[in-house]
């Protein structure tokens, strides 16, 4: 073991030169409970979209979700905060807890609480490898726990008060505060929130938090869990969900035939690390974020513009030749694709745009939305995760049901129905809001 002594002194001013590497994932996506059933589900082409069930309320014409199921609560929360709290978690950060939990292990950065007045806590970050003081955690949320403030208006419908965990479960910070609360972390922590790119932005203040030396690693993320009446109306009145009832044949992303995305859930979390904080404890490497670029598009709430996304991509870009230099620039590309006939041709047409004479070198484009739903504020975190897998495996996911490509995709190979082997070193990840608002990731093989 390293002690905290001997590991690498704090940075003192902010350095954007700082290497920063990924050393452990989580997910709980509608494809499974882990990473590795959620990327073997996702690469044999199983769809995790089911009937939502909600059949008691006609007026959602949305009929399908991305749902989690299997997971227990109970054993899923066993041993990560206090038998009494549990009533407290919403069901966004049981997510972004378990997500943690698994990331931090395969990172090797936690070991089992050894405050034996506290039986219910199982785990903490090991202070032998790194001091808590020196990790962050960002976790956002697009939406939260909106179903309690609902809660909150039917009982004083009913003449009655709220109850104390309503305030618990509303509250977005909520999905990140019990999970630094059961690990022990003290770094910085805060939960952005920013539409469907709220995975990537999590991301992108992750590596921020290094490079100007407050934190030395960050457990980042987004989470999601509103696959509920509310959460699905809401979406639903501006058209644009799905109406498919069927769920083998929706979403349908860069297909002629998209009709709108349909609601997933779940939770992406990424271990960020310095490089030589990682090299130094003797931690496997998954891969670098190499580049990224936020931006916004200042034009309309549900129609992107295209020029913020081209923009975010190439800030992006120039970000990681910068580090990573003009050697190999092979790309495979995770595109934000949610299916709706507004959003993907323009986004094919900024990845056209923006790689115009390089265009040879992307490998492949693929939606997994089409697999999984779409996530929203967990979407890029889980899709940033497909991407790493993708690069450690050279496996690029399928883009499910795909039949007849939008034309602006005309000669890109966007890996229609069945995963495809490829050689690329670098792994773009797209993720594009309402409001207009752009984050773009990318990651390399190291």
């Amino acid at each position: 073991m390293v002690s905290i002594e001997r590991m690498p002194a704090p940075q003192k001013e902010f350095d954007p030169t700082t290497r920063i590497v990924v050393t452990g994932i989580g997910a709980i996506t509608p494809l499974g409970l882990n990473i590795q059933d959620s990327w073997d589900n996702l690469i044999n082409g199983k769809s995790g979209i089911k009937s939502h069930g909600f059949n008691e309320y006609p007026q959602i014409q949305a009929k399908v979700g991305g749902t989690v199921t299997d997971f227990d609560p109970a054993k899923a929360l066993d041993g990560l905060l206090p038998k009494k709290e549990i009533r407290r978690i919403h069901r966004s950060t049981q997510f972004s807890l378990s997500a943690t939990l698994q990331a931090l292990q395969q990172a090797g950065l936690i070991r089992a609480n050894e405050d034996e007045s506290s039986a219910d806590k199982k785990w903490e970050i090991d202070p032998v490898i790194i001091d808590p003081r020196d990790v962050s955690i960002i976790i956002g949320t697009g939406v939260g726990g909106i179903e309690a403030i609902a809660r909150v208006q039917q009982n004083l419908d009913k003449g009655k008060t709220a109850e104390v965990s309503h305030i618990f479960h509303a509250l977005p910070e909520r999905v990140v505060t019990p999970v630094a609360k059961a690990f022990g972390i003290k770094g910085p922590i805060y939960t952005p929130i920013a539409a469907c790119a709220t995975g990537n932005i999590a991301i992108t203040l992750g590596v921020k938090e290094i490079m100007s030396g407050d934190a030395k690693i960050a457990a980042v993320g987004g989470t999601e869990a509103v696959v509920v009446p509310i959460g699905l109306t809401m979406f639903d009145v501006l058209q644009a969900l799905s109406r498919e009832p069927d769920p083998t044949k929706t979403p349908r992303p860069l297909d002629k035939s998209a009709g709108g995305f349909v609601m997933g859930e779940g939770a992406g979390i990424l271990i960020l690390e310095r490089y030589d904080v990682a090299k130094k404890r003797g931690a496997k490497i998954l891969a670098e974020v190499a580049g990224y670029g936020n931006t916004s598009d200042a034009y309309h709430d549900t129609n992107p513009s295209g020029e913020g996304a081209e923009r975010a991509m190439r800030i992006a870009i120039d970000r990681s030749r910068e580090k990573r230099g003009n050697g190999n620039r092979r790309f495979y590309i995770n595109p934000h694709a949610t299916a709706t006939p507004t959003g993907d041709p323009v986004e094919i047409k900024a990845i056209r745009n923006e790689y115009r004479e390089e265009i040879k070198n992307i490998a492949g484009i693929s939606a997994t939305k089409g697999a999984t739903g779409h996530l929203l504020g967990a979407a890029g975190a889980v899709e940033a995760i497909f991407c790493i897998k993708a690069l450690e495996t050279q496996v690029m996911p399928p883009t499910l049901r795909l039949e007849n490509p939008i034309d602006e995709a005309e000669g890109l190979n966007l890996v229609p129905k069945e995963a495809q082997k490829g050689e690329f070193d670098h792994a773009q990840n797209n993720g594009f809001g309402f409001g207009g608002i752009n984050s773009v990731v990318i990651f390399s093989r190291e």
